[in-house]
């Protein structure tokens, strides 16, 4: 069954649809979420938990200008700062030691990417995580932003231009 077609069944009360709703873009919902808030499962699973609760409750106004995944996304990434904006003044905990130097270097360099995206301005950050880490492509990122083709590709090109910039920066005396 196709996207629209078990939207239109959440949209009537069908449990069950919403259930494979969330199945099918939980993940990718995820990715949003953990780009956003960092590495902290326990964060990110809140924020997740949020974020399909306000789905729920929010599919029956759905209205189907943008696809449904985008419209999850931008509940997940309104969650997200949300949640940032209410914790930001707490003390960060330190992270669990990694295992090994690999597994430290590894978490080192995800935690770098996401500084650098965050660093980046929306126009830019969105369609190049769309095109990255979503691989979806530029007719989809298109569709998904409301934005002509060619806005897109401009935009991946000054979004990576912007991140090489920012990922130097961040890098330097690493």
């Amino acid at each position: 069954m196709d996207t629209a077609a078990l939207v239109a069944r959440a949209q009537n009360g069908d449990r069950e649809a919403f259930a494979e709703l969330m199945r099918r873009f939980f993940d990718a919902v995820m990715r949003q979420i953990v780009l956003y808030v960092g590495a902290d499962r326990t964060t990110a699973d809140d924020v997740a938990q949020e974020t399909w609760w306000r789905i729920s409750r929010g599919i029956g106004g759905f209205s189907g200008r943008s696809g449904f995944y985008t419209w999850a996304c931008r509940i997940a990434r309104n969650e997200a700062h949300r949640r940032l904006k209410k914790y930001r003044a707490l003390p960060v905990l330190a992270e669990p030691v990694q295992d090994s130097k690999a597994e430290r270097d590894e978490h080192d360099r995800a935690e770098l990417v996401r500084e650098a995206l965050k660093r980046l301005p929306d126009k830019f950050r969105e369609p190049l995580v769309l095109e990255l880490w979503e691989e979806r492509s530029v007719r989809e990122i298109a569709d998904a932003l409301g934005l002509p083709e060619g806005t897109v590709k401009s935009r991946l090109f000054r979004a990576r231009e912007k991140f090489k910039e920012v990922w130097l920066e961040l890098t330097q005396g690493h």
